[in-house]
């Protein structure tokens, strides 16, 4: 008696032996293929504990220092103390062009003023904005697609069971009931796009115990099934999978429609960067502008301050210091000359950018040529102090543009991004409108299975009946299920909130959109009024700047010719003349950045200066935003 249970336990051991060593190359040699050699690194940092990587990230977590970019490193600014740093800057004439391809040469980060990157950074875009969609593994087109895609699942349980039973009945005819008991399962599942899941399972089980009337006295069952189930009212449908995508809830739809019209809705909002972006780049080209013209015009108010000065010191009796006249002329050359270092250095204030009044930017005066030069520098990419100053060389236009009122009204509700974008919207309210009257149907089900049996004392033999696989491809034993499961809600409670708010979700975006063409009719009236304003004012100012000019070389004349002048008109016409020319300058940069802002209002920013978006097409919405056919643009 105690041989014959040593030999059984010296066989169940070997068994268990035998099972762990093939459970353990099934690890080590079958595991890694099946996950593909990427994943074996974190096979080996998950099962092996290895915290190499993570531990240096804890480190700097604990010890936060920021890594210094060398982006970031740049000269000492140079300021009014630096005289001999100014007196040897060399210049770089730029144009509106240039500008902008350097900007989007350096354009990984799509720059704002206002100090938006320090402030709030996370609303900053970037060039990995269309990446970060399309790869997001929640919301984009791909985890839409993942939900189609083949399951594998497969699973071993290893059982044993030692129990006394008081009735042998219960125990197949002994008290002592000894067993081993090993479950085998695979399964590859996949669902498809009409809600259907189609699965094909292969289920193996080992069983060894002491039951008197067992036919074997250990046997392996086996089968072979393929599955299908069908929904056929709720969660069934093309339509509706991929709109919600299978499992959806109401209210939650991530199919593969609703990701598409997400990329499509970020790839306009970054169309919108882009555009925002190069018109706050314009804007500072502009300003720098007037900045250096509002210099050169007090210089050259200046050097005639001081000729002014030394002319009247020249005709001054001995007694200068009394003299009103020289200490007249004197105070105007040292205002001029505090304009000119104002002019030059500058004040660091609000310069001209978007939605400071009008969408592309109101502008607003000077604040310096060296603070508007690293302003510009810092919107395109280029170190903010250098050996050399960046000055525009490309004049704004002086000649009249008129725009046909109609051509551009349709042109801007056709072309303005933000329209495009609330578009695309609707449609994906509609589409949820469609996905959610799904739920108000009751939930009905087809399932169909058919199964092919095997039983055997061994798993694979060439004796075909005593085999379970062989047993199981005779295909003697088969089976087959079919039914039908119905479930429904009493009320529909969860289905009529879901309708209703899609429904005033609808209707909202329509309303929206109603007021975003009114507001885009709105802000380009604004800009067409002002760029007739400032042309006018272009005119004005020339016209203006003439006739103070002719009042200071008429009294300049007249001191050429020792012909007594006072000295209060010769300072005042030179302020006047000064001021003039300062007034021309800066309506000048308010055509220019009037003329930029009506492109901007009627979404031909990015095509008017020859700029492109390669990252992605623009989503056409076949909608008509007008029953009329709009007018052909004027010559």
């Amino acid at each position: 008696m105690f041989l014959s249970l040593q030999t059984i336990w010296s066989e169940r051991s070997r068994r268990i032996f035998r099972l762990s060593v093939t459970t353990t190359l099934l690890f080590s040699t079958v595991l890694p293929t099946l996950v593909g050699c990427r994943s074996q690194n974190s096979l080996r940092q998950t099962i092996g504990n290895d915290l190499s990587r993570v531990e240096p990230i804890s480190r700097a977590v604990d010890e936060p220092q920021v890594e210094i970019m060398q982006a970031a490193l740049s000269s000492a600014p140079i300021t009014v103390r630096d005289r001999s740093r100014l007196e040897e800057i060399e210049y770089h004439d730029v144009t509106v062009s240039e500008i902008l391809q350097i900007a989007m040469q350096n354009s990984e980060v799509l720059r704002d003023l206002g100090g938006v990157s320090l402030r709030n950074p996370d609303t900053i875009a970037t060039r990995f904005n269309s990446g970060l969609r399309e790869t997001d593994p929640r919301y984009s087109m791909e985890a839409a697609l993942s939900a189609f895609d083949a399951q594998l699942a497969a699973s071993a349980y290893f059982n044993n069971k030692d129990q006394t039973f008081n009735n042998p009945f219960f125990s197949g005819g002994t008290n002592t009931f000894r067993q081993d008991l090993n479950d085998y399962n695979v399964e590859l599942s996949k669902r498809t796009v009409t809600g259907s899941r189609l699965a094909l399972r292969g289920y193996s089980n080992y069983d060894t115990n002491n039951a008197p009337s067992n036919t074997f006295r250990s046997a392996w069952d086996s089968y072979v099934e393929g599955e299908i189930r069908q929904p056929l009212l709720q969660g069934g449908g093309m339509e509706f999978n991929r709109i919600a995508g299978p499992g959806a809830t109401p209210g939650v739809y991530n199919g593969l429609l609703i990701a598409r019209v997400n990329n499509d809705i970020t790839q306009t909002d970054f169309e919108m960067s882009v555009r925002d972006y190069v018109s706050n780049v314009v804007n500072a080209y502009w300003d720098l502008y007037f900045a250096w013209r509002d210099l050169d015009a007090r210089s050259h108010a200046m050097k005639r301050a001081l000729e002014a000065w030394n002319q009247l010191k020249a005709r001054a009796d001995s007694d200068i210091e009394n003299d009103a006249r020289v200490a007249l002329a004197r105070e105007q050359y040292y205002r001029f000359k505090a304009d000119v270092d104002d002019a030059l250095t500058g004040r660091v204030v609000q310069g001209t950018q978007n939605r400071n009044g009008s969408t592309g930017g109101t502008p607003r005066g000077t604040s310096g040529v060296q603070v508007c030069e690293r302003r510009l520098r810092l919107l395109i990419g280029m170190p903010i102090n250098d050996d050399h100053m960046l000055r525009p060389k490309e004049d704004p236009t002086e000649a009249e543009v008129l725009f046909h009122w109609d051509s551009i009204m349709q042109e801007a509700l056709v072309r303005r991004p933000e329209l495009r974008r609330q578009q695309l919207n609707i449609q994906k309210r509609k589409m949820e409108l469609l996905a959610s009257k799904n739920f108000l149907n009751p939930r009905l089900d087809t399932v169909g299975r058919y199964r092919f049996r095997g039983f055997g004392d061994d798993l694979i033999r060439d004796e075909e009946h005593s085999s379970s696989i062989g047993n199981l491809t005779t295909g003697d034993l088969q089976e087959w299920y079919l039914g039908v499961e119905y479930t429904v809600p009493l009320g529909y409670r969860k289905g009529y909130l879901a309708v209703s708010n899609a429904e005033m979700m609808l209707a909202r975006e329509r309303v929206i959109l109603r007021e975003q063409e009114r507001e885009v009719v709105h802000d380009l009236s604004n800009a067409i009024a002002e760029a007739a304003r400032a042309y006018e004012a272009c005119q004005t100012a020339m016209n203006r700047l003439e006739a103070a000019n002719s009042v200071l070389m008429s009294y300049e004349a007249q001191e050429e010719n020792d012909l007594d002048v006072d000295v209060d008109r010769l300072l005042d016409a030179q302020r006047r003349v000064v001021e003039a020319e300062i007034r021309y300058f800066q309506a000048r940069s308010e055509y220019a950045v009037a003329l930029k802002n009506v492109h901007l209002e009627k979404g031909s920013l990015m095509a008017y200066n020859d700029l492109h978006i390669f990252d992605g097409v623009a989503p056409v919405i076949r909608q008509e935003v007008t029953d009329t056919k709009a007018p052909e643009a004027a010559p």
